[in-house]
């Protein structure tokens, strides 16, 4: 077996699991494995134990001893250090300020790297398209990165000291973008819908978040974008436009109907009524994209001073992504009534069929790869 033949990608999340994966080069993968989110365990030691030895299962299938392997990347939710160690885990919490990237390192004898998830899908669009692009991914939340093109992630939310003024808005888009509540309310106020109701549905979704809305600095003023942009962001729209109204129930059988306060599902139903011309779908989506564009205003009016340029492409990754036909035209009309001629398109690597996080895991794996014997380090 040729010695340093592959690399070894890792995606973590908190719904499915880790999913891991086995690269010859971060656009062939030739295995793949997968260690349960209820198999994690609540302590750190666990967790790396359990997902290195999935990870020995998975080469030892191709006959892959772990020292044929270059290097291992890391694609993960949260915010983290200059050395690894994660600021935030997310949904992860077991996981706050340890360092995960020296563990595995240390257990795997590999260099190793770690990347917020988002920004690991930016390097994954940018490992096809090798330009200066953004890459927005849309979930529970709406996440986002600035990748330059020699393939570097602009302003990452490194050392994170709390503060939402010291987040870039390319890099934290759903949650440091600031939206106007008044702005919004003569929005909502022009699609017929009430934003009080909406305010009051995102007040019970986010449990526990006090009687106001409050935006980035606690400012009562404001909304964080991805209240409104973002899958769960685009079920209470949805909501708030069909308020007491069942019409649209006609349209949907009785299993659909009873997920539709479900954001993990809801979405796809949404953009069944949209499909159909169901009015308040949309309308939703008509709004959405409105909303959409104004985000993108902001966030092109603060990065202009560090030299984004407006025609830079929108790569779209995430379910809520899918949506794109729905309430894209909306979006990207209002985005060239502001001058902004960037075109939003779905994501390269999911045109492609690949896992955008694991592909990008694949990527930062190679650079550190690269990286370390730059600098004579194995």
């Amino acid at each position: 077996m040729k010695s340093n033949d592959c690399v070894i990608a890792i995606d973590i999340g908190a719904g499915l699991g880790a999913k891991i994966g086995v690269f010859t080069d971060p656009h062939t993968q030739v295995a793949e494995g997968l260690l349960r989110a209820e198999d994690f365990g609540q302590e750190v030691g666990v967790f790396v134990e359990r997902l290195v030895a999935v990870l020995r299962e998975v080469l030892g299938k191709q006959d892959r001893p772990l020292e044929t392997a270059r290097a291992v990347g890391i694609a993960s939710p949260g915010l983290f250090r200059s050395d690894g160690s994660y600021v935030l885990a997310a949904n992860l919490p077991f996981l706050n300020n340890q360092n995960l990237r020296l563990r595995i390192e240390q257990a795997v004898g590999l260099p190793t790297g770690i990347e917020n998830d988002a920004n690991a899908g930016g390097l994954a669009e940018w490992s096809v398209m090798r330009t200066d692009l953004l890459y927005w991914v849309f979930g529970g939340g709406w996440g986002g990165a600035w990748i330059s093109g020699d393939g570097e992630v602009r302003f990452p939310a490194l050392n994170w000291d709390g503060d939402d003024s010291h987040l870039h808005y390319t890099n934290e888009p759903g949650y440091a973008i600031p939206l106007d509540k008044l702005s919004l309310r003569t929005m909502f106020y022009q699609y017929g819908v009430s934003f009080d109701r909406f305010e009051r549905i995102a007040l019970e979704d986010l449990d526990g978040q006090g009687n106001k809305l409050l935006g980035p600095c606690n400012n009562p003023q404001t909304i964080r974008a991805e209240v409104i942009l973002s899958g769960p962001g685009r079920c209470r729209l949805f909501r708030a436009m069909v308020g007491d109204d069942d019409f649209y129930e006609k349209f949907l059988d009785i299993h659909e109907t009873r997920q539709m306060t479900d954001p993990s599902i809801a979405g796809q139903h949404i953009s069944k009524l949209s499909r159909m011309r169901v009015e308040a779908a949309v309308q939703t989506d008509r709004l959405f994209g409105r909303i959409l564009a104004e985000a993108t205003q902001i966030m092109f009016r603060q990065a202009k001073r560090d030299h984004l340029a407006e025609n830079i492409p929108i790569c779209l990754g995430g379910k809520p992504s899918y949506a794109l036909p729905y309430f894209g035209p909306s979006a990207q009309g209002r985005l060239g009534a502001m001058g902004i001629m960037s075109y939003l398109r779905p994501s390269v690597v999911d045109e492609r069929g690949f896992n955008a996080n694991l592909v990008g895991a694949a990527v930062l794996a190679e650079k550190t790869y690269v990286a370390r014997h730059a600098n004579g380090t194995s």
